[in-house]
């Protein structure tokens, strides 16, 4: 029977997940989110956008994403910036602020940057207090326009 030593290999990466496939992939995404959030290097412009009766900080178009790909990553067709956009969006570092579809439109729909503690890269699970506190804030908004999904209202008593 072969021993296993128990020494790391000095050279070899400490975590093995570090190498997966995923891994590399959120890596160079969160290398162009971040380009992207900084103002000072010619990033998206971020902005407050007065609203009918508030303001909706921290936001961004739609627009001023794909125009950002198109420039600073050499894209030449919009259509391929926006796919590149949507699939940023469908792993969650970008999403829209009015709609729940995850997909990238090059017009005036509002995004926000998720905050890096939600990565997920981070490996980042909710627990059932977060997520009990997600559905109070999702029930407190405009119940016209966000309603909850039939198993997350049956899901509210468990937690």
């Amino acid at each position: 029977m072969a021993q296993v030593s128990s020494e790391q290999n000095v050279s070899g990466p400490m975590d093995p997940e570090d190498d997966s496939p995923n891994m590399i992939v959120y890596r160079k995404i969160e290398d162009i989110i971040t380009k992207m959030e900084d103002d000072k290097a010619g990033g998206v412009p971020i902005r407050t956008v007065k609203s009918f009766l508030s303001k909706i900080p921290s936001v961004v178009t739609g627009s001023d994403i794909v125009q950002w790909l198109l420039k600073n990553l050499s894209i030449e067709d919009p259509a391929e910036a926006i796919h590149l956009g949507s699939l940023i969006a469908a792993q969650g570092y970008i999403f829209p602020i009015s709609d729940h579809v995850l997909t990238l439109k090059d017009d005036g729909t509002f995004y926000r940057f998720q905050a890096p503690y939600f990565w997920p890269s981070n490996c980042w699970e909710p627990e059932n207090t977060d997520y009990a506190i997600y559905l109070c804030k999702r029930t407190m908004q405009n119940k016209a326009r966000l309603e909850l999904a039939d198993y997350e209202a049956v899901g509210i008593p468990f937690l």
